[in-house]
C-alpha cells in the first residue's frame, strides 16, 4: 500500500470554500443524479465525471467518478436498479464524494480539520462530509491528489450547472457522449462534446494448476445442488490510521442440508479483480473436499455466474442465477449475527 499523503491546509481552505459556494447553489434542484458531465484533468489528460445527488431532498451530495470505466459502471447499476443491482456495488465505483450530514456523521479527524480551518457549520444536512471510495476498501479521508482532482470538479460544476439549469447547455443523450470541460491552450476552460468509450474490463486472471485441474476432471458428479454467492461482511479491518479494508465472504451452502461448505472471508490485497479471481478457486477446492461435482450451482449475481462459468471446462455442472437461494440465506443471516455481536 502506498503512503497516503494528506492534504495542504491551503487545499482543505480551498476545497471547502468551494464546497459553500455549491452547497449555497443548490444544483440538485434542477439536476438529476444520471447528469453527468465530465473534466478533463489538465496534468494527465484523464477524464473525470460530475454527479449531482440530491432532487429529492433525502442525500445532498457531489459524486467524482475516476475515469471511464467508474462511469459505466455508474450507468450500468443505474439501468439494473430494478433488476437486483446491489447497494454494495456502488461501495466498487472508483469515486469521491462531498455530501451534506449531520455533524454526528463526521469522525473526529473530519470535525479536527474543520475546527482548524476556523470553519463553522450548524443544523441538520449542514457538515460537509468527503470521502474515497474504492474497492474492497471502506470509505476513506481524502488523499492529497484526490482533495485535487475533487477542487476541479466543483470549479467546472460552478460553471456549468447554472447555465445547464437555464438551458444555455445541453448534455449529450447519446450513450458515449458527454458535455465535457477542458482547459485550453490559453489557460481557459472550453465546453466540448467529447466520446468517450468504455473502458477495457479489468483483466481476471483465473488461474488453475493442471495437476489439480486434472483432479477435478476425475471427480464424479453427483445430485447434489451448491448455493453460492459473494457479499460483504459488515465492519471493517486494519489499522485505524490508514485506509480500512472490507471484507468479502464467498459462501457455498449444500442447498438440502444447509451446511456450509466454504465461508472463509476475502480481501484486496493487490487489486480488486486478483480477490475475485479467488471465487473459482475455492468451488474447486470444496469440490475436491466433497470429492465430487454437484449437479448444478445456484448463485445470486451476474458477476459470480460469470466467474465460475470459467470452469465449464473442468466441471460438467449447470450454473443457475437465482433470486432467491434460502439456505445460503439463512447461512448468510447466521453468520453476520455472529459478527455483529
Amino acid at each position: 500500500m502506498t503512503q497516503e499523503i494528506a492534504p495542504t491546509p491551503d487545499a482543505w481552505r480551498r476545497l471547502y470554500a468551494l464546497i459553500a459556494q455549491v452547497k449555497e447553489m443548490a444544483p440538485w434542484e434542477w439536476m438529476f443524479e444520471t447528469d453527468v458531465f465530465a473534466v478533463q484533468d489538465p496534468e494527465n489528460q484523464e477524464y473525470c465525471f460530475v454527479s449531482v445527488m440530491g432532487n429529492l431532498g433525502e442525500h445532498l451530495s457531489i459524486a467524482v467518478y475516476l475515469g471511464a470505466r467508474a462511469v459505466y459502471q455508474l450507468m450500468g447499476f443505474v439501468a439494473r436498479v430494478n433488476d437486483g443491482a446491489s447497494g454494495e456495488e456502488l461501495l466498487e465505483i472508483a469515486h469521491l464524494q462531498a455530501s451534506f450530514e449531520d455533524r454526528e456523521q463526521l469522525s473526529a479527524q473530519d470535525r479536527d480539520t474543520i475546527k482548524q480551518l476556523g470553519l463553522k457549520f450548524r443544523g441538520k444536512m449542514a457538515w460537509p462530509l468527503l470521502r474515497s471510495y474504492r474497492a474492497g476498501f471502506a470509505p476513506w479521508h481524502l488523499e492529497a491528489d484526490e482533495a485535487r482532482i475533487l477542487t476541479l470538479a466543483l470549479e467546472q460544476l460552478l460553471d456549468a450547472a447554472p447555465r445547464f439549469g437555464a438551458d444555455e447547455i445541453d448534455f449529450p443523450a447519446e450513450r458515449g457522449s458527454f458535455f465535457t470541460r477542458v482547459l485550453g491552450k490559453d489557460g481557459r476552460w472550453l465546453d466540448q462534446i467529447a466520446t468517450i468509450p468504455p473502458a477495457e474490463p479489468e483483466s481476471i486472471d483465473i488461474f488453475i494448476p493442471r495437476e489439480t485441474a486434472d483432479a477435478v476432471r476425475r471427480l464424479r458428479r453427483s445430485h447434489n445442488i451448491f448455493e453460492a454467492d459473494l457479499f460483504l461482511m459488515p465492519g471493517v479491518v486494519g489499522d485505524r490510521n490508514s485506509r480500512p479494508q472490507m471484507a468479502y465472504i464467498f459462501m457455498v451452502v449444500d442447498k438440502n442440508s444447509g451446511a456450509i461448505l466454504s465461508g472463509e472471508p476475502l480481501y484486496v490485497e493487490t487489486t480488486f479483480a486478483a480477490m475475485l479471481a479467488e471465487i473459482p478457486k475455492r468451488i474447486v477446492r470444496v469440490c475436491l473436499k466433497m470429492q465430487g461435482v454437484p449437479g448444478e450451482i445456484h448463485v445470486g449475481s451476474e458477476r459470480v455466474e460469470w466467474l465460475l462459468s470459467s470452469l465449464s471446462s473442468l466441471m460438467d455442472c449447470k450454473i443457475k442465477r437465482m433470486r432467491r437461494m434460502p439456505a445460503l440465506d439463512n447461512a448468510r443471516s447466521a453468520m453476520v449475527q455472529f459478527f455483529m455481536r
